[in-house]
This record gives C-alpha cells, sequence and structure tokens, in this order.
C-alpha cells in the first residue's frame, strides 16, 4: 500500500512538472468552455443573468403539470359558488389542454349542481354542461386583453407614452397638469390618481360611457403617480381615446384589430352579444340553500375596456399563444413587439397584494405592467397575471384569471361563472392558476391555495368612507327630523341625480339615469339603511351581497352613499 501512494505521488509530480513547463512555452492554451464559431461567439450565448431561473424545470415536468391538472379543477368545482369552469393551456405555441367543468347557468330558483366532472357540452335537467366552448363574462380580465388591443394601434408614434389628450383632446380632469400629461400608460398602470371604483358605481346606476368622459373635471383630484391601484376607470377612458385617435370606436376596433385576425369569433366586448349566445355562462350567486341567481351585466357596456369582455376558453387559448409568442400568431405579426413587451413588464410598483406584504423586506416586489401584473415566483421565474378577483386592489365580479410563465413558454387560463363579492369573496380561478404553476416550477403544490385566498380580505371589505363598520339595520332608530324632511332632488356632478321621496311613512331613493330603486330604512337622526326596493328584482341580490352595510347619510343638503362616494357628496 505504501509502496503504491508513493508511486501515486511521483505520478502527480510529473503531471505538475509537466503542466509548468507548457505554463513556459508560447503556445497558447485552450480555454474552457464552448469553442467559438466561425464568428468568434459561443456556439450557445450565455443569457442575462436576470433571465436565469433559479429552479430548473426537468424535461416532462410540464407535461405532468398539465397531466395533473384536471384534478386540480376538478377539485375547485367543489367551492359552492362555482356551477361552471374552462379551463385552457398553452405550451411552446400549442393548446395542450381545453376542459370545461360543471353546467352553465342553471335556470332562476334551481339548486346548484353537485360538483362537476369534465363536462362534454351534452345537455341534462341542469343545462348544459361547459366545455372549452362555452362562453362566460372575463370581469377584471377584460382590462389586460384591452392592453393588447391597444397594442394593436401603438404604432407610428404612438406609444404608452403618448399624452392621453393627443389622442382625445377633450380629455380633461381637475388638475390640468394631470389633464395634459397622463399618458395612455398612466391609464392602464392606475398612476392617473383618478378614483378607479367612481366608474364601477357610475355605471350601476345607469351612467353611460360618454358621460362618464364628459365629467372627468368633477372627479377629486388625486396624487399623480404614486401608486399604480388599477381600476375600470382608467383602462375605459384609454381604449375609448385609442380608438378615436384610430378613427373608429372601441367595439371596432377591438373585432377588427385582434379577435378577427385570431379566429376568437365568440369574444366580443358588448353585452348585448353575450346575452344572445346560447352557448353561454351568466355569472350567478349561490345562496345560503344552494339556489343560484344569475346576475345581470348589461350595466358593464359603459366600462367595456375594463370589465366587459366576455370570451370562452378557446378563444381566450388563442390569445395567449400571442402573448407567448412575441406577437407572431402563425407566422404573422399581429401586434407590435415593443408595445406587447411593454404591457407585460413591470412599469410601477404596486401596493401590498394578496400574495406579497408591501411592509416587509424579505418580500419578492410586485408590479404592474399595462393592464397586467408582473412578479417573480419563488422559482426565479417572471410571472405575469391577469384578472382575478382576490387581493387588496382587486376588484369584485366574475371570477376569471389568467398566468402566463413566458420562460417556461406555458400559460393557463381559467374562467368561472362565480361571483366575487366583498362580503363573499370566490377565487377559485386563481386558485387553479396557482396550485399549475407551482406543478410547472416545482413538481408540487407549495400550499392549498383555495383556503389561502379564501382568507384572504378583499379591500372591499373593509368599510370605504362613508361607510359603517356595523350593520345599520341593527342600530336603534332614533327620533330625529321627520322624514319628508329629507325628500328633494339631489344632484353629484360624476353620478347625476338621487332623488328622495317619503309617501306612507315609506322613504324611496332613485339613482342615476337608471332610475335604480331603493328602500331607506331609518336608523339614526340622520342615518338610513339602504336596500333595494324590489328584493325580486334584477341585481337585487347582487346588491345586498356586494353591499351588506350600504348606508345613506344626510348633512343638511348633502346626502352621501356609501357605495357612491368616491365622486363626493349629492347636494339638494
Amino acid at each position: 500500500m505504501i509502496a503504491r501512494r508513493r508511486a501515486l505521488t511521483a505520478a502527480a509530480g510529473l503531471v505538475a512538472i509537466a503542466a509548468a513547463a507548457g505554463a513556459c512555452t508560447t503556445t497558447p492554451q485552450p480555454l474552457p468552455g464552448p469553442a467559438p464559431d466561425a464568428t468568434g461567439s459561443a456556439a450557445t450565448p450565455e443569457p442575462p443573468p436576470g433571465q436565469v431561473a433559479g429552479i430548473p424545470i426537468p424535461d416532462g415536468r410540464i407535461d405532468d403539470a398539465v397531466d395533473r391538472l384536471d384534478a386540480v379543477a376538478a377539485g375547485a368545482m367543489h367551492d359552492p359558488d362555482v356551477t361552471g369552469m374552462a379551463v385552457a393551456v398553452v405550451h411552446d405555441g400549442t393548446v395542450v389542454f381545453e376542459r370545461g367543468y360543471g353546467t352553465t347557468t342553471p335556470p332562476a330558483g334551481a339548486p346548484a349542481p353537485a360538483a362537476g366532472t369534465p363536462g362534454s357540452g351534452t345537455s341534462d335537467a341542469d343545462g348544459a354542461r361547459v366545455d372549452a366552448n362555452t362562453v362566460f363574462p372575463l370581469g377584471a380580465l377584460s382590462t389586460p386583453v384591452a392592453a393588447t388591443v391597444v397594442a394593436t394601434q401603438l404604432t407610428e408614434g404612438r406609444s404608452w407614452s403618448t399624452p392621453v389628450q393627443a389622442l382625445m383632446p377633450q380629455f380633461a380632469v381637475a388638475d390640468p397638469y394631470v389633464s395634459g400629461h397622463a399618458t395612455v400608460g398612466d391609464l392602464f398602470t392606475g398612476t392617473s390618481g383618478l378614483p378607479e371604483d367612481a366608474a364601477i358605481g357610475a355605471a350601476h346606476i345607469g351612467v353611460d360611457r360618454q358621460s362618464m368622459l364628459d365629467r372627468l373635471e368633477s372627479l377629486p383630484p388625486g396624487t399623480f403617480r404614486a401608486a399604480a391601484r388599477p381600476g375600470a376607470l382608467g383602462p375605459t377612458i384609454a381604449g375609448e381615446a385609442v380608438a378615436r385617435a384610430s378613427g373608429t370606436d372601441w367595439a371596432t376596433l377591438y373585432a377588427r384589430s385582434l379577435f378577427h385576425r385570431l379566429g376568437m369569433d365568440s369574444t366580443s366586448y358588448r353585452a348585448r352579444d353575450f346575452a344572445a349566445r346560447t352557448d353561454s355562462s351568466a355569472p350567478v350567486l349561490v345562496a345560503a340553500d344552494g339556489t343560484v341567481t344569475a346576475v345581470d351585466r348589461a350595466w358593464t357596456d359603459a366600462v367595456a375596456p375594463a370589465r366587459g369582455l366576455s370570451s370562452s376558453a378557446h378563444d381566450m387559448a388563442e390569445w395567449m399563444r400571442v402573448l407567448l409568442s412575441d406577437g407572431m400568431y402563425k407566422g404573422v405579426r399581429v401586434i407590435p413587439a415593443e408595445p406587447l413587451a411593454a404591457a407585460l413588464s413591470p412599469q410601477a410598483v404596486a401596493p401590498e397584494t394578496a400574495t406579497e406584504a408591501a411592509d416587509a423586506i424579505d418580500a419578492r416586489g410586485v408590479a404592474r405592467g399595462y393592464g397586467f401584473g408582473v412578479t417573480d415566483s419563488a422559482a426565479g421565474r417572471v410571472v405575469i397575471t391577469g384578472g382575478g378577483t382576490a387581493g387588496h386592489d382587486a376588484p369584485t365580479g366574475p371570477d376569471s384569471a389568467v398566468t402566463l410563465i413566458p420562460s417556461a413558454g406555458v400559460g393557463i387560463v381559467t374562467l368561472t361563472n362565480a361571483v366575487s363579492t366583498s362580503e363573499r369573496p370566490v377565487a377559485a380561478a386563481q386558485a387553479v392558476n396557482a396550485a399549475f404553476a407551482d406543478l410547472v416550477q416545482f413538481g408540487e403544490m407549495q400550499r392549498d391555495w383555495a383556503a389561502w385566498f379564501a382568507r384572504t380580505p378583499l379591500s372591499h371589505a373593509t368599510p370605504r368612507q362613508g361607510t359603517s363598520a356595523a350593520s345599520p339595520t341593527t342600530a336603534a332608530p332614533s327620533p330625529g327630523a321627520p322624514l319628508p324632511a329629507f325628500d328633494g332632488v339631489y344632484t353629484n356632478p360624476f353620478y347625476g341625480e338621487a332623488t328622495v321621496r317619503t309617501s306612507n311613512d315609506t322613504t324611496t331613493l332613485t339613482l342615476g339615469p337608471g332610475r335604480k330603486a331603493f328602500r331607506l330604512t331609518r336608523t339614526g337622526d340622520a342615518a338610513f339603511a339602504i336596500a333595494p326596493a324590489d328584493p325580486a328584482a334584477p341585481g337585487a341580490a347582487a346588491f345586498r351581497r356586494e353591499h351588506p352595510d350600504a348606508v345613506a347619510t344626510f348633512d343638511g343638503d348633502a346626502l352621501t352613499i356609501s357605495f357612491l362616494d368616491q365622486a363626493g357628496a349629492f347636494r339638494r
């Protein structure tokens, strides 16, 4: 053994001597790494550090994730608020998964069906089975799609940095500086300072899009470019401005510039198109006893670019193919590369969200693109999202979401007919997408995403200005001015008129051009609980779920309505 060790030591010494001798010669020694090609560059260029993921995805991982997705989606159907769902996945430019679950909207008053299984499109007693071609309303997912429509028009000197006034000269808000400097991008990131939720409230009481545009100067100004808080107002303004600058209207623009070119024939931003479809699944509220009520979406026409889209999983898969192919579709460019890349890239820092804490120094950053959310995953990969109903800055509405992982060439879209409200949030679509993203990046789900989103409150669950934290109906009525003393016509420069009338000790509030009627029940000297005048009227169930603590408060000639408070008080 000793002799063997000595022999090895001697051999090592000879190798060292030979190496030293070689170092003294003039013959260059080969460098480590791949041999250069004829041009002198490496055969496989090393990617920039920012594009290197922390955890590799082995061969077969994504196929396995797709195989397991069916069980994930079927499990999400156990959410009692979800009666229908459709899911599609794109990988490397190919649609690799399309499937429906549950049924389309059951008849009004019918019990919700049991937890669904993959749909075949056939009919049964509960309605048609959902498949990949079933059309759903997309709610907040309308905004990122609108951003890609706008991107098709950002050519010949137009960009996300173009001031809105350059496209629509009549654009004006309360702050003259913002009027002249707010860009298309500002309106899509939510950094304009405008009170975004004002548009939703106005649309619900019948204020149309043109009236909103005419009344923007009446809205209280916020801080310009201070925080990214996207909503419905900004994308609606930007979409309309780009359409007008292109010499057309929004409905014509989205159809000719994108949807027709991608064969998205089931996709529309018009409420009447969705209402006319026979293969659709209207959004529904599921009561505690299991009965379902369809939710009217006609109001979304006023804010169509931000909330009015309806589509199928099949159509949305074609849209994802374009996004993951840098704007190319079947060898043809349909979206200019530069504005599309900007839309999908960080443009503004987002405030605290459902998944990241803004005040934690070890939390990953969350940013906004133009219409999209952009973050880094635990795997060190960029993840791009859109839609969804959970999170401190997300709107309530139909539960649909998209998630893209560009470095893996994969994207998933999940559409449901559930309606999320502040009183009862639903995030089944986000939970399915998050679970699939885990399977792609880690091979296993990292947490119970359905449980996580269920315990994450919405911002709307926190009482807004003018609302009461306690249910107003529990407060004991107190004496005060006689009911007719509150009667009159009150006006708000953005929302329009609110009429208060008392007859036979019953006080009624009528709002907006849509003449939406509510009953006021006194709970204090000058405070009233608000409830629909007709509990069976369309939208009544949705209103009760969304605004369980709605309050009207009188102060002299001023009337503050809790769910219409972003544009200030109404005045008699």
